[in-house]
């Protein structure tokens, strides 16, 4: 999750995302988490990582989409331009990945390129072992996977909006959310919205970054 300065000329509008944006919101996403540490950590060499994002961030989209899993935040106005948009799945899709989740996967390692980045893929290796071995399997939730907003709309309200209107529905189906934040502007997003830290950090190895579980129970 990812906040900074710079507010757009509109204030942002939520709605739900359409299939046809995908490439759109790839490249957004892309570059919302240009800077972000962990993928800075996944993808260390900077071509790559300029390369790679669009396409590993076009599977995670298609991936959420098929759950009706992607909220967009865009500028309220006629032909509002997209500042950012949150990934979530619903419960049950985590713990039990269907055919197209399976072929999400296979996507995933080959926008990587892990035959000429080996070093990529042992890391993203490293963070779905960790994360599955940590993921809450106590209670049905809603995993909110990413929240990007473009940099130039940063800090002007987009990702709150979003956060908001996912918890929105979460809360009217009486369900739980999890997340796990890479930076402390993420954490600070969540806590304000009622999540609270579950258990330790999650530490990737070879003193890359920590990835802080939150956990929001039902309301």
């Amino acid at each position: 999750m990812t906040t900074a300065t710079a507010p757009p000329a509109a204030r942002a509008a939520v709605r739900r995302a359409r299939p046809d944006e995908a490439p759109a919101l790839a490249r957004l996403l892309a570059d919302a988490f240009a800077d972000d540490a962990l993928m800075l950590w996944a993808f260390p060499d900077p071509d790559h990582r300029a390369r790679v994002l669009p396409a590993f961030f076009r599977v995670h989209l298609e991936q959420c989409l098929a759950h009706d899993g992607v909220v967009v935040a865009h500028e309220d106005t006629a032909y509002g331009r997209l500042l950012g948009a949150l990934l979530f799945l619903p419960p049950g899709v985590w713990e039990d990945p269907g055919r197209a989740d399976g072929a999400a996967t296979r996507a995933l390692t080959e926008a990587i390129d892990a035959g000429r980045h080996g070093e990529s893929a042992r890391r993203l290796a490293a963070i779905t072992h960790l994360q599955q071995r940590r993921h809450p399997r106590h209670r049905p939730h809603h995993y909110l996977a990413f929240l990007g907003v473009r940099p130039d709309a940063r800090g002007a309200g987009a990702a709150e909006e979003m956060l908001t209107a996912v918890l929105a529905q979460v809360d009217d189906a009486g369900q739980a959310a999890y997340a796990e934040t890479s930076s402390t502007g993420g954490a600070h997003l969540c806590a304000t919205h009622g999540f609270t830290r579950f258990g330790e950090t999650i530490a990737l190895p070879g003193g890359g970054p920590r990835l802080a579980p939150m956990w929001r129970g039902p309301r």
